[in-house]
């Protein structure tokens, strides 16, 4: 599998790169979807992604129809935003933990 990198950005603090797989834990797959990783989530779309240009490339409406059908959320924006929600939690407390 290959890696596919996006950015979550901290209150106050310049956009971080952070690893799909990162983002989309296994635990966050397996609450708000019916697959384990977001790879699998990919390949049970039937979605053409073998690199981050293909990844890029998607048409945002074919992402949305997989979406729809395969989880908790009715847009890619949607379920995008509350990994990335969740994500930025988790940064927030372990950056006030090592404090």
């Amino acid at each position: 599998m290959f890696k596919l990198t996006g950015y979550y950005q901290l209150p106050g603090q310049m956009p971080q790169p952070v690893d799909f797989s990162d983002l989309f834990d296994t635990a966050f797959m397996r609450r708000y979807t019916r697959c384990r990783s977001f790879e699998k989530f990919l390949a049970g779309g039937r979605l053409p992604v073998h690199s981050q240009a293909d990844f890029e490339a998607l048409p945002e409406a074919q992402m949305d129809a997989h979406v729809r059908r395969t989880t908790k959320f009715s847009s890619w924006k949607e379920m995008l935003d509350t990994a990335t929600d969740i994500y930025a939690r988790h940064a927030l407390l372990r950056q006030a933990s090592q404090k």
